[in-house]
């Protein structure tokens, strides 16, 4: 029972931004929007962006125009970066997107480089 309750734990902790419940700074912002970016490319495989989309609505407000601005540019840029990668390129656009982007409500279960969808942890 208290293994069952520690794995509800475990799961609703990894599905929560790691900065849930405080505001980004702006360059914090910017680099969620370059996440955003290749969570939501298809270039990259499939993976579902709506913890990331919801995050980053949720901040809009709290930074200035200009900012928000750099953000859709990164967020851009990014998909743009994705979309013209070779293999060894998207394979590091890969490992960004399944690894620094977690912070930011990044993909869980992604499909990784080979095609094959990560398993989650059972530790």
């Amino acid at each position: 029972m208290l293994k069952l309750a520690l794995i509800a734990v475990a799961t609703a902790a990894a599905a929560t931004p790691a900065f849930a419940g405080t505001r980004l700074t702006d360059t914090q912002f910017i680099q969620a929007g370059r996440c955003q970016g290749l969570i939501s490319s298809q270039a990259l495989g499939p993976v579902d962006a709506a913890a990331i989309n919801a995050f980053m609505q949720s901040e809009r407000g709290a930074h200035p125009q200009f900012i928000i601005d750099k953000a859709d540019e990164a967020r851009r840029d990014a998909e743009r970066s994705a979309k013209r990668a070779g293999d060894e390129r998207r394979s590091t656009l890969i490992a960004e997107r399944d690894g620094a982007c977690q912070a930011f409500g990044g993909p869980s279960g992604a499909t990784t480089a080979a095609g094959a969808v990560a398993a989650p942890s059972t530790n």
